[in-house]
């Protein structure tokens, strides 16, 4: 399933995040879910759900969170290939 999003560097850096109700994985944040508006066929334009984009590390799935769920992990405490909170394998310093 495709999700838009709006991308924001400036909210969710390029790190890992913790989500609440998912332990032990961590995701990264892609930006905010966008939807269409009853203008969007004649603008092009979509409007901010609230919510963020998120996929698991390691996965391509979407998926859509409340911001305040959203936890900024450490980059040494996860592994940024598959994922796992706490294997070091892939992890970086």
């Amino acid at each position: 399933m495709r999700v838009d999003y709006e991308i924001d560097d400036k909210t969710f850096d390029k790190g890992g995040f913790k989500v609440k109700g998912y332990s032990g994985i961590a995701w990264h944040v892609l930006g905010w879910e966008l939807q269409e508006t009853e203008e969007t066929e004649w603008t092009g334009t979509k409007e901010r759900t609230g919510n963020v984009v998120a996929v698991m590390i390691g996965d391509d799935r979407y998926f859509t969170f409340d911001p305040e769920d959203i936890i900024p992990l450490d980059d040494g405490t996860y592994c940024f290939e598959c994922g796992q909170i706490g294997c070091f394998y892939g992890a970086r310093e």
